[in-house]
């Protein structure tokens, strides 16, 4: 018996791959979004590793600034979560960043917009990054305690101050710059008409008359 099925005229046309070499801005994107996610890894890894301490060591230095016990815990409470969500947001960002790369180098279309995407979350993961803890200082972190006096604003600033550790800050900013960077290069590359040319992959098949 034959094998062969009629067309189908009602049913939606299929699509041919169409071959092409990939571009150099592609293959750059890819290779950048592996190297910015690796930097993502490293500095959510060490925010989420020296989140405890410096929440241990706020509470040290409040209670050494004359803030009240439970005025501390609470203000430390609500820092502990944000340095961890900050982290752990950090650290989702960074692995889909890889994951991602993967399908740009692979002339996933999909993967591409998402990498567009995780690009600019991960911009603004980093500028939140960066507020919680090189400039940690500034933050009003008093809006955890009712009735907060301005006395006690400047103690917490202090004691913040005082809690995060140096090598933190330092290597925080620069992996954060670097991935920075690393993102804005991606977008561009990404949106070079040679890239978008690239990922239209597929044209729709015309049946025979």
């Amino acid at each position: 018996m034959s094998s062969w099925v009629p067309l189908d005229p009602t049913a939606p046309p299929d699509k041919l791959v169409i071959p092409r070499r990939r571009p150099a801005s592609v293959t750059l994107a890819g290779v950048l979004m592996y190297g910015s996610g690796a930097l993502g890894l490293l500095s959510a890894a060490a925010l989420l590793i020296a989140a405890e301490s410096v929440v241990q060591g706020f509470q040290r230095e409040a209670s050494r600034l004359g803030v009240g016990a439970s005025e501390a815990s609470e203000i430390a409470n609500a820092m502990r979560t944000v340095l961890l969500s900050t982290g752990l947001g950090a650290l989702a960002f960074a692995v889909l960043s890889v994951f991602l790369a993967r399908g740009v180098l692979r002339r996933n279309e999909a993967a591409r917009i998402g990498a567009l995407a995780i690009a600019v979350g991960s911009l603004g993961c980093g500028v939140v990054r960066t507020s919680v803890t090189a400039f940690g200082g500034s933050v009003d972190w008093t809006v955890a305690v009712e009735q907060a006096s301005p006395a006690l604003g400047s103690q917490v600033a202090a004691a913040f101050d005082h809690a995060m550790p140096s090598w933190l800050v330092g290597l925080g900013g620069g992996l954060t710059d670097l991935q920075t960077l690393g993102y804005i290069a991606v977008a561009v590359l990404l949106l070079m008409p040679a890239s978008v040319e690239y990922f239209r992959t597929r044209r729709q098949a015309i049946a025979p008359d």
